[in-house]
């Protein structure tokens, strides 16, 4: 059963069938090998996998990004951004990625944080001098942090396929995602004093960054509002991802007077196709996982690897090799559906806690957003800065590796992720 199950799914993966058809067809064709007379089973996991409260987070999520990309929220956070940066030099860098941070922890998308701030802030960069080939690898890089600083769907994709507190998740992510952003903006510093890339000044003194703060309000009160309510236990994800969006409605129509019907109804669209893609996902992938359980595939390979080594590192080191070749070729909801299952039972066996775990998994995947040849995050910057690949692929090989670096210490340290989470009581 295992051979026709995997067979049949790799078979379809390298002929590039998508990932949720060649869930379906290589669990079709097993269920019809092995339980011809089970196939009631394979529409109740189906359906029953997508009747998930935490779940209904992802469309609402997914709206709130797109509404903050049609309306000034997302302009309002990157002026904020640039004025803390100033003229310094790397400024307008700096603040393309101080902007995609603000931006992630609203949206809580990758592609969305790269579409939105890169449409802002790449012809801004390159007003200034800043080389095209530089700002698509910078925001494509900087874009991977959306993901990882709450609110993330990554994380919720996670939570609901192990069966953890999305909540817990959500907080473990911010240390790992302000450390990404700090050591892109390190970077960005020492490259621009080499090239004499500066920033843009906005605001002169603090009398006039305090005047942009205010016109900016709203849209800072957006990420304190839907995270705030989460932490002060108000509201669970989901309810704060609909707050969210309400929020949004409220602030682009009266606030800052730029939403309209039609703006609205591109937004709705936008977000029902993204969002439908990962919902027929789950639906594909539950079956699948059934079918796993029912081989007893997660226990024969967390005994193949132990059977390699028992040291702790051994194994998180390999399965990150793993997750990050995967990344390349995958993407990142599909990567966890997939690979969950058969991680988190061994890293756990061996001494893990499962958040941690999530947290690497979502850190690890995000950088496969920026790294070839799928790499979305870089694909969509270095279109909207009008690069090809191969002129952008060297300035973001350095940043991929200091993501990376990132990584590594996360590896080493896994306290560094779970400080937070104790901190508040949320893990022992």
């Amino acid at each position: 059963m295992v051979g026709l199950l995997m067979g049949t799914l790799f078979l379809c993966l390298f002929f590039t069938v998508p990932i949720f058809v060649s869930l379906a067809i290589s669990t079709v064709v097993t269920f019809a090998f092995y339980f011809p007379g089970m196939g009631d089973m394979l529409t109740q996991a189906m359906v029953s996998s997508m009747d998930s409260f935490p779940l209904m987070a992802i469309p609402f999520f997914m709206l709130v990004g797109s509404l903050m990309e049609k309306t000034s929220i997302a302009d309002k956070l990157v002026d904020v951004a640039k004025a803390l940066t100033g003229d310094s030099p790397g400024g307008l860098g700096a603040a393309a990625v101080i902007a995609s941070m603000l931006f992630a922890a609203i949206s809580g998308s990758g592609p969305a944080t790269a579409a939105a701030i890169g449409g802002i802030m790449i012809p801004a960069m390159m007003k200034q001098g800043y080389e095209g080939k530089y700002c698509g690898a910078l925001i494509g890089s900087a874009s991977t942090i959306g993901p990882v600083i709450p609110p993330s769907i990554p994380m919720i994709t996670y939570g609901v396929t192990i069966g953890v507190s999305v909540t817990t998740m959500f907080t473990a992510g911010f240390l790992p995602g302000f450390m990404m952003g700090g050591a892109l903006i390190l970077w960005n510093k020492l490259v621009s004093h080499k090239r004499g890339y500066r920033g843009e000044v906005i605001a002169k003194g603090w009398g006039e960054k305090m005047k942009i703060m205010k016109s900016a309000i709203w849209a800072l009160l957006m990420p304190i509002l839907v995270l705030g309510g989460i932490y002060a236990g108000l509201f669970t994800p989901t309810e704060s991802a609909v707050i969210g969006v309400i929020y949004s409605l409220l602030v682009g129509k009266f606030a800052y007077h730029t939403l309209n019907w039609k703006l609205y109804k591109e937004a709705l669209v936008e977000a029902a196709i993204t969002s439908a893609t990962i919902m027929i996902l789950f639906g594909g992938a539950s079956t699948f996982g059934r079918l796993l359980t029912l081989g007893k595939i997660p226990e024969t390979v967390s005994n193949a690897v132990l059977s390699f080594t028992r040291s702790p590192l051994v194994i998180m080191l390999i399965i990150n090799v793993i997750l990050l070749i995967a990344g390349m070729f995958i993407d990142t909801n599909s990567c966890i559906i997939l690979f969950a299952p058969f991680c988190v039972p061994l890293l756990t066996s061996v001494g893990y806690n499962d958040i941690y775990v999530g947290v690497i998994m979502v850190v690890n995947l995000c950088i496969g957003m920026v790294t070839p040849p799928l790499g979305p995050d870089l694909f969509i910057a270095q279109r909207i800065a009008g690069c090809e690949l191969e002129e952008t692929l060297p300035e973001a090989l350095p940043q991929i590796a200091i993501l990376l670096a990132a990584l590594a210490i996360m590896i080493f340290c896994p306290d560094l992720v779970l400080f937070i989470p104790r901190l508040f009581g949320m893990i022992a």
